[in-house]
């Protein structure tokens, strides 16, 4: 049995690898974390030419209908380079729509995305990581025939303040709907919030009595949860790719630096003392990517990947924050300074480590999945 990557799947790797190193070098990273988009509108339109923003949206709704292991060889090449983009929240939203929406909901929604002419964003989390139904204390109430307002605040949105459209979710009845609502609404309110990792966006939006027609619901009356919770453990995986390939990147700077980097007459990559630390960091990191590329092909294979998807999630929070600290020290005291790139990924580390739940809160849904 084969459990590796198809050669058109390698193909892809190479070519957003390539991608990344010729329009996206770190000093245009640099540049963009600088800027107020954050990201390159001209990058993003090429992305959605090679067919990246709609590689796991149905070819009926203009994308290319593959699976979400093709998602992750992007996601993995993009965190290497540290490519700022809207890529994940636009893939997770997109899973969302594909999982909950009517054909008409799909066809509206997903062809401007998978163009790239159009950038939407899951709303989920509040003032809680955890990911089920208790987190969510936004309410959608009725409100005259074919109506309702929905009430509430929404933090870290991925890229809210860049969104043309948002998927919200709410409490409504004894369960949750998610509704497609335009950013421009009247009484939403994005207010966008400053990160460690500024290559990287999010926002606070604050909904007060936004009304909503009952048409922009995706899915029944409430009944969302099993559905969207699949398309946040999808989304995880891809964010714990972009952790995987953030990781190998660090390493591999940090392997080139101890390289050239002279103490007592040798290259510091021939002590000891650093060859074990670089081993560590290149083992925790293949440890993550085997949990994360499993966790890919159990979001499309499975019924309940939570297990394999949390473990994932562990591993790579775990991997990156260790090659990014790492990174940093073995750099010496450079590594402290704004012009070394070590810097970046550690920053990477810390604000992807608690994204979508901490390492704890992961090893508590590995053990509630296996009911201990």
């Amino acid at each position: 049995m084969d459990f590796g990557f198809s050669e058109e799947q390698e193909q892809l790797r190479r070519q957003v690898r390539r991608f990344a190193d010729e329009r996206c070098p770190m000093d245009r990273v640099r540049e963009l974390m600088d800027s107020d988009d954050a990201f390159d509108k001209q990058m993003w339109a090429s992305m959605a030419e090679l067919g990246w923003l709609g590689l796991a949206v149905p070819e009926q709704a203009g994308g290319l209908g593959l699976n979400w292991e093709d998602v992750v060889v992007v996601a993995e090449e993009l965190g290497r380079s540290l490519l700022p983009s809207p890529f994940l929240a636009v893939t997770t939203a997109a899973r969302a729509v594909d999982l909950l929406g009517s054909e008409a909901q799909k066809a509206e929604l997903l062809a401007p995305l998978a163009e790239g002419t159009s950038v939407v964003t899951l709303a989920f989390f509040e003032d809680s990581d955890v990911i089920d139904p208790d987190g969510v204390a936004t309410t959608a109430t009725a409100d005259g025939d074919g109506w309702l307002t929905l009430s509430g605040t929404k933090m870290f949105v991925p890229w809210g303040q860049s969104a043309d459209k948002l998927l919200l979710v709410a409490r409504e009845g004894d369960g949750l709907s998610v509704f497609a609502v335009d950013s421009a609404a009247e009484g939403l309110t994005v207010e966008p919030l400053q990160l460690i990792d500024t290559t990287c966006r999010a926002a606070r939006v604050s909904l007060d009595s936004v009304r909503v027609e009952a048409d922009s619901r995706l899915g029944a009356v409430g009944q969302a949860w099993p559905l969207l919770s699949r398309a946040l453990d999808a989304g995880l995986v891809a964010l714990c790719a972009e952790m995987v390939g953030a990781a190998d990147g660090s390493l591999q700077l940090t392997t080139e630096f101890a390289k050239v980097r002279q103490q007592f007459g040798s290259p510091i990559g021939r002590f000891q003392g650093v060859k074990h630390r670089l081993a560590e960091i290149y083992v925790a990191t293949e440890s993550a990517r085997s949990l994360t590329y499993y966790a890919s092909w159990a979001v499309d294979h499975l019924d309940d990947a939570a297990s394999s998807v949390a473990m994932a999630k562990e591993w790579a929070a775990e991997a990156l924050d260790r090659a990014g600290e790492e990174g940093v020290q073995l750099h010496g005291a450079i590594g402290y300074t704004w012009e070394c790139d070590a810097q970046l990924y550690y920053k990477r580390g810390r604000l992807c480590r608690n994204l979508m739940g901490s390492p704890d809160y992961q090893r508590e849904r590995v053990l509630a999945a296996q009911g201990l």
